[in-house]
């Protein structure tokens, strides 16, 4: 071999053996980078990561239990929140109910940590507890039992057990809200509810629409207007006082306050016209003795109402003016008594006077003085005061204000959410009578 063939032979083998060594230094690169991507993992390994996981699932546990609650059927506080606090992991809840007769039944739609229960849904007496699943576990609470309040059928027992007060008698009130096309109140259900010296007194008229204003007769539904005078009769008070009458109860008259010169603020009176609180007591006075169920024997509790009204608008002149009936004052009221009084005993008749007032208006001070000192001189109190208003007697009796030292009050309201089975209506107010409500002073 000659010297140039030795050569190229010589650089052939040096070229292949660089080549092969670039070559497995490129596949060792690669491999690195391969294992740097994406580790094995030992089969060991992986459990015991899924071990730790499944530790840090916490157990399931109430920590705070749903708890009983009472409530009212009507009125008051109708429905209750029950609630449970649970730890635990992935939490899902399911509550349940047992009724009085029953067995325990899933709530559907009840999946949440608290449950609201309605008296127009539940039972008195019915049993309510939650199951709260976790990851790791499912525990069951204890029970919470729901108490229903339901109207009494009992008031003057309850209330002459609770407050010492002996010879109470119990009845309603009653106007054309309770004699609507829709339904009419049966007097002899509310006579056989009342009892002995059962009663109801009745609205004869009100004052609360002004004057040459349309309305529906809530009786008829027929349309009327009030003409020149804003007094309206009630639509329901004869035939009511002769059915009430008829069922052996005891009754008496109220009238509904209302728009009076003095009231009117507007230019030119829009609202009352010429009409007074005098004049309010003679129409009352004339339909009282028109109803041939009160005579000159009778001693039936006479009322002026004392309320706030609702708001009517008139327009004179291009511009337009809007008001709101305003409850009388005192002296308003004071007025309408003395007038029914002077009138009604002229004739021979027996005034036994009063005045509806809601307690904390009948609380009201003016320098120091109650309010309705003047009027507590010359009427009896009618008081409302309704409590939780759930038809069952308050806790504690009415404040009656200056009435405080002439024997307290002599017929209280202590619901608008009594209801009757079978009378023929929804809500009434109910009103206890103390012993003397039918001896005028």
């Amino acid at each position: 071999m000659t010297a140039a063939a030795r050569f190229v032979r010589a650089l052939a083998t040096a070229t292949a053996a660089a080549t092969v060594a670039m070559a497995g230094t490129l596949l060792a690169g690669a491999t690195a980078a391969s294992a740097s991507a994406a580790p094995l993992r030992p089969a060991s390994a992986a459990s015991a990561t899924k071990t730790t996981a499944t530790k840090k699932a916490k157990k399931t546990r109430i920590t705070s239990h749903p708890k009983s609650a009472t409530i009212s059927r009507y009125g008051g506080t109708p429905r209750a929140t029950l609630k449970v606090k649970a730890s635990g992991t992935k939490l899902r809840y399911s509550w349940q109910a047992r009724r009085p007769s029953g067995s325990w039944q899933t709530i559907a739609g009840a999946t949440k940590s608290s449950y609201q229960a309605s008296a127009a849904s539940w039972a008195n007496g019915t049993g309510f507890r939650v199951k709260v699943k976790g990851s790791k576990g499912t525990v069951t609470s204890t029970t919470a039992t729901l108490t229903v309040l339901m109207p009494s059928n009992t008031p003057a027992k309850d209330a002459a057990k609770a407050f010492g007060l002996a010879g109470l008698s119990q009845g309603v009130d009653l106007s054309s809200y309770q004699y609507t096309p829709s339904a009419k109140v049966r007097a002899g259900v509310l006579a056989d509810w009342a009892g002995t010296n059962g009663f109801a007194i009745l609205r004869l008229g009100s004052g609360a629409r002004p004057i040459n204003h349309s309305y529906a007769d809530a009786c008829t539904n027929e349309s009327r207007n009030t003409g020149n005078t804003p007094v309206v009769q009630d639509c329901a008070f004869a035939t009511l006082s002769d059915q009430v009458r008829a069922a052996g109860m005891r009754q008496g008259a109220y009238w509904f306050n209302g728009w009076t010169t003095g009231v009117d603020t507007s230019p030119g009176n829009l609202f009352a016209g010429d009409f007074t609180p005098a004049k309010s007591a003679a129409r009352f006075v004339a339909i009282l003795k028109a109803d041939g169920n009160y005579t000159k024997t009778s001693t039936n509790p006479l009322v002026i109402d004392v309320e706030a009204g609702g708001s009517f608008s008139k327009s004179s002149g291009g511009k337009k003016y809007t008001h709101a009936l305003r409850a009388w004052t005192p002296a308003e009221a004071a007025e309408f008594l003395t007038t029914a009084k002077a009138l009604l005993t002229a004739d021979g008749y027996r005034a036994n006077l009063y005045v509806y007032l809601s307690a904390s208006v009948a609380e009201q001070k003016t320098k120091g003085r109650y309010a309705w000192s003047d009027v507590a001189g010359i009427a009896r109190l009618w008081v409302a005061s309704w409590g939780a208003n759930n038809a069952r007697v308050p806790a504690s009796q009415p404040k009656v204000g200056p009435w405080s030292t002439r024997g307290g009050w002599s017929i209280w309201q202590y619901t608008s959410n009594l209801r009757i089975s079978g009378s023929g209506v929804d809500a009434l107010d109910g009103d206890l009578a103390k012993p003397d409500a039918w001896t005028p002073r």
